[in-house]
C-alpha cells in the first residue's frame, strides 16, 4: 500500500460499523457515528491543506470518536479485502495519543530512556569478567545496546506516525490537549508544522530523508476548553466547534447506534429527548455545571432500551429520585440537587 494509490483520501461519514461495534486488530472498537455534513467538509479541507484540525466542545459530544470514525470508514473504502502476511484485514494507521495533565509535548514524539542507558554501563563498568560470566549471551546483547542509543528510544504515538514512509497517511489523535500546561502546544509548533521531529540524544530526523515516501499525518486535536489555547497554535489549525446535535441529528444517532432495539420506542425517544434539552437549559444558567451530552444520552438510551416504552416514561418521572439513574446523565452532586430541587418544585417535568 503506498501514498501512488492513494494521494488524498476522502472522508464521507457513511461508511458505519454494526451497531454492536467491531473491534480492529489492536482491540480499538468502532460504533457508528454520524457527523454533521459541516464537520465532513472541515475534516476534509484539513487532509487537503495538511492542516490540524481543533475540535472544541462540550464533554461526550462526540469529538474523540470522530477519529475513530475516519479511520473505520478509510479501512473499509480503500483496504477492504487487503490483508498482512498472516492473512488478518489491514486497518488504516491510526494512533490515539491521550493526553495527561502532567504530560509534556516531547512524550508524544518519543522517550529516551537515559536512566536504563545508566544502569547499563554501570553493570559494565562494575565487574565486565564477572558479569558476562552471569550474563552468558545476554552479555554480548548489553554491549551492543551500550553502543547503540537508538535501542534507548521509544517512539510516541505522534511519533510513529511521522516515522512511518511507504503507507497511507496515518491518522492521529491527540485527545484533550487541553489538559497539559499552556505550554504544551506551542512546543508542539515546529513538530506540526514541518510534520517532522529530531532525536537529539541519537542525532536522527524523522521521517528519515531518504524515506521514498513521507506521508503527512491527519491530525484530529480535542479541546474540552479547560483552558484556552495559545494563538501561535491556533493559528496553525482549522478549527470546528462541536455543538450540542438538534433533535433531528439526536434522533438519526440513536437509530444508527440502536437500530430495530429501539425503533418502536419513538415516544419514549422523543421524551428522552425533551428531557435532557429541559436538563440542559437549566444548567446552562449554573456556573462550573456539566451539562449531560450525547454520551450521556445514549448511555442513559441504552438502560431503557430493553424496557417497555411505559416502563421508560415511569424511570423518567422518576429519575430525580433514584440517584443510581441519575447518575447517568449528571456526574456532580452540585448538579444532582440542582436537578432535584427544579423537579420538586414542578420547575422541570416529564412532558
Amino acid at each position: 500500500m503506498t501514498n501512488q494509490q492513494i494521494k488524498q483520501p476522502v472522508y464521507e461519514g457513511t461508511f458505519q460499523p454494526d451497531i454492536e461495534g467491531i473491534k480492529d486488530s489492536s482491540g480499538r472498537e468502532y460504533f457508528p457515528y454520524i457527523p454533521d455534513p459541516k464537520l465532513v467538509k472541515a475534516v476534509n479541507l484539513a487532509i487537503k491543506l495538511n492542516r490540524p484540525l481543533l475540535l472544541e466542545g462540550e464533554p461526550g459530544c462526540g469529538k474523540t470518536r470522530l477519529a475513530d470514525a475516519i479511520a473505520y470508514e478509510f479501512t473499509h473504502n480503500y483496504l477492504e479485502g487487503k490483508t498482512d502476511d498472516n492473512r488478518n484485514q489491514l486497518w488504516w494507521n491510526y494512533y490515539a495519543w491521550n493526553v495527561k495533565s502532567v504530560g509534556q509535548a516531547r512524550d508524544g514524539l518519543y522517550n529516551f530512556d537515559a536512566i536504563a542507558r545508566l544502569r547499563d554501563s554501570q553493570l559494565i563498568g562494575a565487574d565486565p569478567k564477572n558479569l558476562k560470566e552471569i550474563l552468558g549471551d545476554d552479555y554480548q546483547k548489553l554491549k551492543d545496546r551500550l553502543t547503540d542509543k537508538r535501542k534507548y528510544v521509544t517512539l510516541g504515538k505522534l511519533g510513529q506516525a511521522l516515522a512511518q514512509q511507504n503507507v497511507e497517511r496515518p491518522i492521529v489523535l491527540i485527545d484533550e490537549i487541553d489538559k497539559a500546561d499552556s505550554d504544551f502546544p506551542n512546543d508542539l509548533l515546529v513538530e506540526l508544522d514541518r510534520l517532522s521531529f529530531e532525536i537529539p540524544e541519537t542525532e536522527e530526523i524523522y521521517p528519515h530523508f531518504d524515506a521514498e515516501i513521507k506521508p503527512k499525518p491527519i491530525v484530529i486535536i480535542t479541546s474540552n476548553q479547560e483552558r484556552p489555547l495559545p494563538e501561535p497554535f491556533l493559528r496553525r489549525c482549522l478549527y470546528y466547534y462541536l455543538s450540542f446535535p438538534n433533535e433531528t441529528q439526536l434522533e438519526e444517532i440513536i437509530k444508527t447506534r440502536f437500530g430495530s432495539k429501539i425503533r418502536q420506542r419513538q415516544q419514549l425517544i422523543n421524551k428522552t429527548i425533551a428531557h435532557i434539552k429541559q436538563t440542559r437549559t437549566l444548567l446552562e444558567k449554573q456556573p462550573g455545571s456539566k451539562l449531560p451530552g450525547t454520551s450521556e444520552l445514549l448511555d442513559f438510551l441504552t438502560i431503557l432500551k430493553d424496557e417497555t416504552v411505559k416502563q421508560g416514561i415511569e424511570e423518567l418521572k422518576t429519575l430525580h429520585e433514584n440517584p443510581h439513574l441519575l447518575g447517568i446523565i449528571l456526574k456532580t452532586q452540585a448538579d444532582q440537587k440542582i436537578y432535584q430541587d427544579a423537579r420538586q418544585k414542578g420547575q422541570l417535568e416529564v412532558m
